[in-house]
């Protein structure tokens, strides 16, 4: 039996996608941060972690990306990806409207994602921060004698606790993608993505000289997203997601050239491609 790690509590839009991944005969332990995942499984206390990456609204959690880039030493790799649907709603108290809701509590990414609707809809309401959605409605449930408060989270999170839930309409298509983490070699599937971390040498036209082998080789990227490196003032470092695995000869071709004209540079897992 496996033991997963993920992003807790239970019910969050994490443990789903573990269980989305794993199914119910795995083991599964949650952890309150990003870092922990990784301890955890860095440790062997897990055998995987699931990690969220990238939202489809609000782009990178940065938390995770960070971990990368601090820890550049872990033994831990990417083996796998999950997409999750986000369907946010918004957990009150039973019997309470809208109009009485003074404060809404939840994940920063739940906040920001549900933005605009809270913009329309409680426009004066005080948004609060919370680890996860599922301490969000905690806080709800403190709140037994105003109940002023409210939560975004899942509908899951509302039946639980016995609390209404007020479906909050998307405008656009809203996902997650999390990374399962691991350690040893990823298996490799039909159709692979790569992942990489790397930093430019200080030298104009760096970024134009490390995607030139990409195109040479055929390379199709499906991301770039670029973090500041914490150790210099305005030096960054870049994350790609690119198509194919790093045993091909392409993919070889133009892992070596990005070496090259790079000041830093790692392979943070080779995987199977998720089919959408």
């Amino acid at each position: 039996m496996s033991t997963i790690a993920y992003l807790g509590p239970e019910k969050t839009n994490t443990h789903l996608a573990a269980l989305k991944r794993f199914g119910q005969r795995s083991r599964y332990i949650h952890a309150p941060t990003v870092d922990d995942i990784f301890n955890l499984v860095e440790r062997r206390r897990a055998d995987y972690g699931v990690v969220p990456i990238e939202n489809s609204l609000e782009g990178a959690v940065t938390h995770t990306l960070d971990r990368f880039i601090d820890f550049q030493d872990t033994p831990v790799e990417i083996h796998g990806e999950i997409e999750q649907p986000i369907r946010h709603c918004l957990i009150a108290h039973r019997g309470v409207g809208l109009t009485r809701i003074a404060a809404v509590y939840s994940h920063p990414q739940a906040l920001a994602q549900c933005h605009r609707w809270l913009n329309e809809h409680l426009p004066r309401a005080e948004r609060r921060e919370t680890n996860s959605t599922a301490d969000a409605v905690l806080d709800v449930l403190s709140d037994r004698t105003t109940k002023r408060r409210a939560a975004i989270g899942r509908r899951e999170l509302a039946l639980e606790h016995r609390l209404q839930a007020i479906p909050i309409p998307e405008e656009r298509e809203n996902k997650t993608r999390f990374l399962v983490i691991g350690l040893g070699e990823p298996r490799r599937g039909q159709r692979n993505k790569t992942s990489i971390l790397f930093a430019l040498k200080d030298k104009p036209g760096a970024l134009h000289d490390a995607l030139v082998p990409f195109k040479k080789n055929r390379i199709n990227l499906t991301k770039i997203e670029s973090r500041p490196s914490k150790r210099k003032a305005w030096e960054y470092l870049f994350f790609i997601d690119l198509e194919g695995h790093v045993s091909e000869p392409r993919v070889k071709r133009a892992l070596r050239g990005l070496e090259a004209c790079t000041a830093r540079f790692s392979v943070l897992g080779s995987y199977p491609l998720t089919r959408s």
